[in-house]
């Protein structure tokens, strides 16, 4: 069967098909799409998409899909809106007579609430996870989400993709010097520990604590640790406000770490973060295209695209 790629940008979707599966490209993700679909090397399926004057979104699918699909449509800001779009999809694609839907959500909204912190507080996560499988969602893949943990629980078949060493391989690409990786959070010595296995860095958790009443942000970094006239590669899975990162690349500075280059899978780059973070300190911002922003310069398609190819058959 031959294959090709057929971009309708006036419809603003583009859905791709290799042989036994179809994939869809949502208007989130579309151009990540494009670029796993060249990877797989698949054909378009054409959709039809456009948003109404009062907001709504309206799909119609010009072509029946195979039984299983694959359907990339990230959650990123608007979350609301790309969210919902994701199960109006789904539930299409379920209509039309797909038996098995693989949900490929790069950036995966509402994450962070993976749990009650506070007496009263809804789970955000619980409650978008079942939204998906209400939806017509078999199994859902995603890029360093927030809580891997809290997926393992949802009750919906879940794979997460880690990038930390694409996003270092870039940065090994543009020449950058990097003796150190800082990684905050949670999960901050695994990310680091990846990056700096590719880097032939040292891998350095940073200590991060958020009030849960009024969100302020402190971090302390290496204790005893020296980062004089070194070269620091911080990353962290998600940067939104900036908050943590600004303040981890001031820190490095002001223990005179020579470049700090402020590193992230999921740039959602809320408000004025970008200014935040370069005054600062930061030499350098870089994202992975988990989300489409100006910094998204490192291409992880081959890495997902590849990643599907194990779970698909």
């Amino acid at each position: 069967m031959g294959w090709g790629v057929n971009i309708n940008l006036e419809e603003g979707v583009v859905t791709v098909m290799a042989g036994g599966f179809s994939l869809v490209a949502g208007p989130a993700s579309s151009e990540l799409g494009l670029r796993i679909a060249g990877v797989m090397g698949v054909r378009a399926l054409r959709l039809q998409h456009k948003i109404f004057p009062d907001g709504e979104s309206y799909f119609r699918f010009l072509e029946k899909p195979d039984s299983t699909v694959v359907l990339v449509q990230g959650t990123h800001p608007p979350q609301d809106k790309h969210l919902f779009q994701l199960l109006l999809m789904s539930m299409g694609l379920r209509e039309l007579g797909a038996s098995r839907i693989v949900a490929l959500v790069p950036y995966l909204a509402y994450a962070r609430q993976d749990k009650a912190f506070l007496e009263g507080e809804t789970v955000s996560l619980k409650i978008v996870l079942h939204l998906m499988k209400s939806a017509g969602v078999d199994e859902l893949v995603t890029v360093n989400p927030h809580a891997p943990w809290a997926l393992r629980e949802s009750g919906i078949t879940s794979h997460s993709i880690s990038v930390a060493k694409t996003l270092a391989s870039n940065v090994k690409r543009r020449g950058w010097q990097v003796s150190y990786v800082v990684s905050p959070g949670k999960k901050g010595m695994e990310l680091a520990i990846e990056a700096a296995s590719e880097l032939g860095a040292e891998p350095v958790k940073a200590e991060s604590w958020r009030d849960p009443n009024t969100g302020e942000v402190k971090v302390e970094v290496g204790d005893g640790q020296s980062f004089s006239n070194k070269g620091v590669m911080v990353i962290d899975d998600v940067v939104s406000s900036g908050g943590t990162m600004s303040k981890l690349v001031k820190k490095l500075k002001s223990v005179n770490a020579s470049r700090v280059y402020a590193c992230c899978i999921h740039g959602l780059f809320i408000g004025d973060s970008v200014q935040t973070i370069l005054e600062a300190g930061a030499d350098a911002i870089l994202a992975t295209n988990t989300v489409p922003n100006k910094y998204a310069e490192v291409d992880i398609s081959a890495e997902v695209a590849n990643y599907l190819a194990t779970i698909i058959s």
